[in-house]
């Protein structure tokens, strides 16, 4: 059974632990959720190639689509990114 969409501001606090080096273990513990939840958002950051700055500096509904509207969604906001590049 899925758990509720974290918030944002949580998301963020998970993004700074990770950049600082902290653990899944270390991190989980700090923000109250689970080894597997945290290893999920994680995942989900490479799978769309964001880059943790770029996340931080979102708007929370910005970041919500990019965690919570599935895995179109990531693919779709890379290519955007992409195509702003170039």
């Amino acid at each position: 059974m899925a758990g509720k969409p974290k918030r944002m501001s949580q998301i963020k606090q998970l993004i700074r632990l990770y950049q600082s080096g902290s653990g899944i273990k270390t991190i989980a513990r700090i923000l109250g959720m689970s080894k597997n939840t945290v290893k999920s958002y994680l995942k989900k950051m490479a799978d769309g190639g964001f880059n943790t700055e770029d996340l931080l500096k979102q708007e929370d509904p910005l970041l919500e689509k990019s965690f919570h509207a599935g895995m179109i969604t990531l693919h779709l906001k890379k290519l955007v990114l992409i195509i702003k590049w170039y």
